[in-house]
């Protein structure tokens, strides 16, 4: 295991004067780095017990049912979801293409003609 050098008690190596120039959002100036900034300064678990979610939280709800239910298999000694490796075919996409494509062909092409695929900046 190596040591990673930005961390909790280095302020994740923060770079405040690119922050105040807006080279990054953050100040923090890796992906990774920030998730582990996230992750561990959200504190701790909150009582979500007398949580009023409306029909525009239903992504909420959805999610935190998935969850639930996948602890609850795992505590009853199945395997958790997303380990078939069908399930791990689906990867994020960033891809310019001329407005007039439909959804469903946007998504194809790169399937269909790789060459014609310019990877987004």
């Amino acid at each position: 295991m190596f040591p990673v050098v930005a961390n909790k008690r280095n302020d994740y190596l923060i770079d405040r004067a690119a922050q105040k120039a807006k080279k990054t959002f953050s100040g923090v100036l890796d992906v990774g780095v920030q998730d582990a900034a996230v992750q561990e300064s959200m504190g701790t678990i909150q009582d979500r017990s007398r949580e009023h979610l409306v029909s525009s939280d239903n992504g909420i709800v959805k999610t935190r049912k998935r969850l639930m239910d996948a602890a609850k298999a795992v505590e009853r000694g199945l395997a958790p979801p997303g380990l078939a490796p069908a399930a791990q075919r689906a990867r994020a996409v960033s891809m310019v293409v001329p407005r007039e494509l439909a959804l469903p062909d946007a998504v194809a092409m790169p399937q269909k003609d790789p060459a014609k695929t310019v990877p987004a900046a």
